[in-house]
């Protein structure tokens, strides 16, 4: 089985490519059904975030994967559509899972070590999982991902200082406007990036902090936390007259603003200028607006500077997460190695619980006189004794299968085994595992 995965991200990609293929939640199950009921692909996990859409795959048809998800992938891309080709990446097999553990951990991010992208990756995982679209293969290889990317965040020093996409956006705010504690903002969007950059406005001293957002209760939540006011989403435009600044960061796959709105504002804000930071993907405001006299905006793309001068203690860190990866690559593929007996074990187990029922049978019949909890214990250490007594074998097993590197002698020692104990499941190996990147990542960080 291949592990494949197909995307591009805020390096390959400008935001203008991004915006086209990010899906929602919505989307994204759709596209999942798709795929999952294709036959050549066996498990799917779609992620889609501000700054990147992956596709992860596993697959017996290589060829014919790759280009169903690249289909997939470029299906909204209506301009630029060459541009968004070219910058769309494949990953395959070793390569795929140290770039899943290398995104998870925030060493792939724009901020390199941010934490909200292991979230992202928990929830894409668990709903693909939700909706059956994984099996044993992902269900390992993402729960793996989760534990490495918490573990990253809680022995090394990667999150110091922890540098957020609207930490960044104050950041550059607190350098382009003067005064900043006297400004007035409004926050469009309630979700994480609206909650920390309210966060950092107010650690700013921003004078007075107003909340919009489509589900009133929300803003109102955000409102109480941060001493602010809460307002009706649809009194948005209203609001835009009497702030200084405004942050925008909703789901939504058309403008929420564009210069129709904006353009008759200009003359009775009196030449006081208007700020907009736009943080959604797709992008919540039209880039025309930021034409108009006296106004400024600003998207994603525009933080990249303030960004790279405030994370370049992280990096220090990020070989010990490397290291970190190389050794769960290792884990991982040692696993990996042990599905092709996965069948055996089962029916070896399956053989000695017949054994084990089989027997408590004839111990009924025999002494039919036994209380109930007298036949528990019996159940008990019987059980006890059956699993004992496979235990050694199925560890040899999986050693066998992840340990030894000559074919014909795994096929044969496994043979020995399966023929002792009288079992039928057929052995099939995996081959595509690649261990040059494996060393190469090694090699890499020292080790």
């Amino acid at each position: 089985m291949t592990i494949l995965v197909i995307g591009l991200n805020h390096e390959s990609a400008p935001l203008t490519i991004r915006e086209q293929t990010h899906f929602d939640a919505f989307e994204k199950k759709d596209i999942e059904l798709k795929l999952i009921s294709n036959p050549i692909i066996k498990e799917c996990v779609v992620l889609s975030t501000c700054n990147r859409t992956e596709m992860y795959a596993a697959t017996d048809n290589l060829y014919l994967a790759e280009r169903i998800l690249k289909e997939k992938l470029l299906k909204k891309v209506t301009k630029y559509y060459h541009k968004a080709e070219s910058a769309v990446y494949v990953k395959i097999n070793d390569e795929a899972v140290t770039h899943l553990f290398t995104v998870v951990c925030g060493l792939d991010s724009l901020v390199v070590g941010e934490t909200q992208i292991l979230g992202q990756v928990k929830r894409a995982f668990f709903d693909s999982q939700h909706s059956k679209n994984t099996g044993e293969l992902f269900n390992r290889l993402f729960q793996q991902a989760i534990t490495i990317g918490k573990k990253a965040h809680t022995q090394t020093s990667i999150g110091k200082q922890a540098v957020s996409i609207s930490y960044a956006a104050i950041q550059m705010l607190k350098k382009e406007i003067p005064q900043l504690e006297r400004k007035k903002a409004l926050l469009i969007g309630a979700g994480t990036m609206s909650r920390l950059a309210a966060q950092h406005l107010k650690e700013a001293g921003c004078h007075e902090l107003l909340f919009a957002n489509r589900t009133f209760d929300k803003a109102e939540e955000l409102a109480a936390v941060y001493n602010g006011n809460a307002y009706p989403f649809s009194e948005c435009l209203q609001l835009l007259e009497q702030v200084d600044l405004v942050i925008c960061s909703i789901n939504r796959n058309s403008y929420l603003l564009d210069t129709t709105n904006v353009i008759h504002l200009i003359g009775s804000r009196k030449e006081r200028p208007l700020t907009f930071i736009d943080l959604g993907v797709p992008r919540n405001i039209d880039p025309k607006v930021g034409e108009l006299e006296n106004v400024y905006l600003y998207d994603v793309d525009h933080l990249h500077n303030v960004i790279d001068s405030n994370q370049k203690e992280r990096l220090k860190e990020a070989n010990k997460i490397k290291r970190m990866i190389a050794a769960e690559l290792f884990e991982f593929n040692d696993w990996k190695k042990t599905l092709s007996i996965t069948p055996l074990i089962e029916e070896l187990q399956e053989k000695s619980s017949g054994i084990q029922a089989e027997a408590m049978k004839h111990i009924h019949n025999k002494l039919p006189s036994l209380s109930e909890k007298e036949k528990q214990v019996i159940s008990k250490y019987t059980k006890m004794i059956s699993n004992q007594f496979i235990r050694r074998p199925i560890l040899m097993m999986k050693e066998i299968a992840s340990q030894e590197e000559n074919d014909e002698k795994k096929v044969e020692y496994l043979s020995l085994i399966s023929r002792m104990f009288e079992l039928e499941s057929e052995l099939a190996f995996d081959v595509d595992l690649d261990h040059p990147l494996l060393h190469q990542l090694l090699k890499d960080t020292g080790s």
